[in-house]
């Protein structure tokens, strides 16, 4: 019988060697990411109508608690949108090895919001390493694609983590763009900054908003509205996210 007898630093190199590979297989483990699927559906049912007139101010506006979105021109809602593209999107960080934590259970049209602020604060008491809150847009019908808003700098609210926001941002336009993402025709760079968004500024964590496309665009509409289309977002998500991480 052929003994083959391997040294301890040989050995030391194997175990380096499987090691390196579990970690490129799991690229996201021990990274936390809250998704937050924009609205809810019973947004757009009276009877919690109270419950999203509930005002705060996010450190420039006096906003509202949530809204029920938008929707296609055949009716398809954001909120079931944003909810299917998180599902997909949970299922492709997980294989990657990241905790995920969304900010609803459910899309019901018995169940309304979280308001925003409390989203953000998922996502704080969370400490997660970056959120990203996944809407569609209602824009002009001829504009197509998708675009990121990120926080203003605002003192006292978003000062200590805009920076962070301003690379999450960065990294999710080229990673979305270069996985073959449609880039926005009507907001320029596909970079939209702004002072009012309670779930940025309410944030401590990295967070962006992704406004994956229009759902008022015929060509967009398409997309969104097909399994095969909502794994693409949830794709071209995962792409951005990956840069970030990179």
């Amino acid at each position: 019988m052929k003994v083959i007898w391997i040294s301890a630093f040989a050995l030391g190199l194997v175990l380096i060697g499987a090691g390196t590979a579990r970690a490129t297989d799991q690229p996201l483990a021990g990274r936390i990411i809250v998704l937050d699927p924009g609205h809810q559906l019973g947004n757009s049912n009276p009877k919690f109508a109270k419950q999203l007139a509930q005002t705060k101010f996010n450190g420039a506006i006096v906003k509202s608690c949530n809204t029920s979105g938008t929707a296609t021109n055949a009716g398809f809602p954001e909120s079931t949108l944003n909810w299917r593209i998180a599902k997909n999107l949970r299922r492709m960080l997980q294989a990657q090895g990241a905790t995920v934590v969304l900010t609803r259970d459910a899309n019901s049209r018995e169940q309304w919001g979280p308001c925003v602020w409390d989203r953000a604060g998922i996502a704080n008491a969370a400490r997660a390493d970056a959120m990203i809150s996944i809407h569609a847009d209602g824009g002009p019908a001829g504009g197509r694609g998708f675009y990121v808003i990120q926080a203003a700098k605002i003192k006292g609210w978003t000062d200590d983590v805009v920076a962070a926001d301003r690379r999450l941002t960065a990294d999710m336009i080229a990673g979305m763009s270069a996985a073959g993402a449609p880039p926005s025709t009507y907001i320029s760079g596909q970079r939209w900054i702004s002072r009012e968004q309670s779930t940025l500024n309410f944030s401590d964590v990295p967070t962006v908003i992704v406004e994956v496309g229009n759902m008022r665009n015929k060509l967009d509409a398409a997309l969104m509205s097909t399994p095969a289309g909502q794994r693409d977002y949830a794709r071209w998500l995962l792409a951005g996210i990956d840069r970030f991480f990179e």
